[in-house]
């Protein structure tokens, strides 16, 4: 029998992370009636950049700015479980990646809607 948590796996997707334009970049499309549960996620910049997550484009802040101040840096947010997640959009949100300049942020995301 399924436990709640395997059951939730099921649903979990993976998107690479690719944007280098100042200000909105679209990690995840939204989804009409569901919200993007982000599990984990590794993040490099090419350049000095500062990153933030939001809920839509221009919308409301889901981390507080992180600075990349130089090629190389980046973070990761370990993996952790449904339920467990780390930021979450509104529903109906898309999950926005916004960055204070032009330079390329690449990496990976793995998110559940809910």
């Amino acid at each position: 029998m399924e436990t709640d948590i395997a059951a939730q796996y099921h649903g979990v997707k993976r998107v690479a992370i690719s944007g280098n334009t100042s200000g909105d970049n679209t990690l995840v499309a939204a989804v009409t009636g569901k919200r993007i549960k982000v599990l984990g996620m590794v993040v490099v910049a090419t350049g000095d950049v500062d990153f933030r997550l939001e809920s839509g484009a221009g919308g409301t802040a889901l981390t507080g700015i992180i600075e990349m101040a130089a090629a190389g840096n980046g973070f990761v947010l370990p993996m952790t479980f449904p339920g467990y997640h780390w930021v979450e959009t509104a529903a109906g949100a898309a999950l926005n990646m916004e960055l204070s300049a032009g330079v390329q942020v690449s990496g990976a995301l793995v998110y559940y809607l809910d």
